[in-house]
């Protein structure tokens, strides 16, 4: 009988162990769903040297955007966020915009153009 206790005790607390460590992940992991994801569209005429969203905590870099294409980048946020967006066009000009707030999860968009960037916040 007192085998049959422990047995059990021990199954108990193997079986909690597995229930705290997979909380524990889903908690400390960070799926698709926490970042941003901003799609930036070259309507600018000409090729973009470089596409650059700096963040708060690092940036997401693209080269090269051919005139008329699009591209999908993608941030990690923890939460609330912001970010800025700078891209360098063929003939050196720079064109910049961003977003002041955006939540975390959130897509946006950021077209542009050859004298601005044109931004659809969420």
């Amino acid at each position: 009988m007192k085998g049959l206790w422990l047995l059990g005790g021990m199954l108990l607390g193997a079986v909690l162990t597995l229930i705290a460590g997979v909380a524990y992940w889903l908690h400390d992991s960070r799926p698709l769903r926490d970042q941003i994801h901003v799609r930036v569209e070259n309507r600018t005429g000409q090729d973009v040297r470089e596409v650059r969203v700096e963040y708060d905590h690092g940036q997401v870099l693209h080269r090269v955007l051919l005139q008329g294409s699009t591209v999908a980048l993608a941030y990690p946020a923890g939460g609330d966020s912001s970010y800025r967006l700078i891209a360098v066009l063929e003939d050196g000009r720079q064109l910049t915009g961003g977003s002041s707030y955006i939540g975390r999860g959130a897509q946006t968009r950021e077209v542009l153009e050859p004298e601005r960037v044109v931004s659809s916040d969420p």
